[in-house]
């Protein structure tokens, strides 16, 4: 049978046009993978500071513990509760009071941690004013540490406290940090930043310190309450390994928030923690 030339053009440009679309469809298919994948992990370029089953030591104050809800087992309670788990095993040197980031690493629970060459990651928190009232020397400490840990196989990380009603100082608090961070290649978990946004759009209409809200202080007092210490579980826990986690809710000492309020915890943390990944972030 002939067929007309037109006709065999015409089929011809029809199946072109199928194969086009097709590839586009793949295409698209596989830019959303790619950034499903993306947006799970963090800028590839960026490796996890710890894998399943790596050790993490942390070094703090009640800042880190305030109220029986352990910072070190949060954290590793959101591990656990994600599929696949991120077993994540912790310890701590957690002392409450005014001790600076210095005297911590005198202590004999620390150096048995830096003896013991187990653990992958330190997070270390400074007292709550010295990064800005003692800047020199909460830096020099965090030079003196961020010493010990490299020799004893580890990476530090540090921890940015938070600002309070009766003194708003998270830009000068979160640049000193930020400046040691950098000057060491040192990543830090941005907690007080996330504090402000959360304060700025809260999910109803709490007021700008109701992560630290406090029976006796409604207003905002001094350490995190129960909400605070979702936000510090969940940024920790994006920093260390790279880990979107999409509010997984989790069974810890003292955690009674609801799914809703852990999502938008999760979400605040990692839209924070997220830019910090890649080489050269914030």
């Amino acid at each position: 049978m002939n067929v007309p030339f037109s006709t065999m053009k015409s089929s011809s440009r029809w199946f072109q046009g199928i194969v086009c679309v097709a590839a586009l469809a793949a295409s698209g298919q596989l830019c959303a993978e790619s950034r499903a994948k993306q947006d799970a992990a963090g800028p590839a370029a960026a490796p996890a500071l710890i894998r399943d089953g790596d050790a993490v030591f942390f070094v703090g104050n009640s800042f880190m513990g305030w109220q029986n809800r352990p910072l070190p087992e949060w954290v590793s309670a959101l591990g656990a509760a994600l599929s696949p788990a991120i077993r994540i095993q912790t310890g701590s040197d957690i002392v409450f009071g005014n001790t600076p980031l210095a005297g911590f690493l005198q202590h004999p629970a620390t150096r048995e941690a830096l003896a013991s060459r187990r653990y992958k990651v330190f997070v270390l928190q400074g007292e709550e004013f010295e990064p800005v009232d003692h800047k020199a020397e909460f830096h020099q400490a965090v030079r003196d540490f961020n010493r010990a840990v490299i020799a004893a196989g580890g990476r530090t990380v540090l921890f940015m406290t938070w600002e309070f009603r009766w003194r708003p100082f998270i830009d000068e608090l979160a640049a000193s940090y930020d400046e040691i961070g950098r000057e060491l290649n040192i990543p830090v978990i941005p907690v007080g930043l996330i504090y402000r946004d959360c304060g700025r759009k809260p999910p109803g209409s709490e007021g700008p310190f109701w992560l630290t809200a406090s029976a006796e202080n409604p207003a905002g007092d001094l350490h995190q309450n129960e909400k605070g210490s979702a936000v510090n579980a969940y940024a920790t826990f994006a920093m260390l390994t790279r880990v979107n986690p999409h509010g997984r809710n989790f069974t810890a000492p003292g955690n009674t928030n609801g799914d809703p309020l852990m999502q938008y915890f999760s979400d605040r943390a990692w839209a924070r923690v997220r830019p910090r990944l890649a080489p050269g972030g914030e």
